[in-house]
């Protein structure tokens, strides 16, 4: 008797593997079709590239202000690289992203732009612009008191 209600059991139901297998297609299904679905993130690409280099610039105005020693914030505008000179490791902005920038001249050369921060908490000052897809976004750096803001302009 036990045997009978057991094999009928058995037959109206599914098994564990059988669930594991439609979970499986259901997964990879989904891992292919929702990346089509969803939107396209434009700007990006340049928003993240100001909030790093923004923070390569407060953490070169914060070892000046430790060390006592100014600081650059160097920033190479055709391989889209910055770094603080002598201290760290090149941040790359990205490959989609354009950069226009104002700087002190003393403190650039072609193809570079340089940011000075120094020990009384001042700065050169300036202004780098990163463009990608239909976003602007700019870091602005105070020359009287070395703030560093982001300013999306579109």
């Amino acid at each position: 008797m036990k045997t009978a209600i057991m094999s009928r059991a058995a037959k109206s139901g599914s098994t564990l593997a059988e669930l594991l297998v439609v979970l499986v297609i259901i997964g990879l299904i989904s891992a292919v079709l929702a990346p089509r679905l969803m939107p396209k993130r434009s700007g990006h690409d340049a928003k993240n590239a100001a909030f790093q280099l923004a923070k390569l610039c407060r953490d070169s105005r914060k070892l000046a202000l430790i060390s006592g020693i100014s600081q650059q914030v160097q920033i190479d505008t055709q391989i889209r690289t910055a770094w603080i000179t002598g201290q760290s490791q090149p941040v790359k902005l990205g490959r989609g992203i354009e950069l226009e920038t104002i700087t002190a001249q003393y403190e650039s050369a072609p193809g570079l732009a340089g940011i000075r921060f120094f020990a009384d908490g001042t700065s050169t000052g300036g202004q780098i612009r990163l463009f990608s897809a239909n976003t602007e976004v700019q870091v602005a750096v105070n020359w009287a008191n070395a703030e560093v803001r982001i300013e999306q302009i579109y």
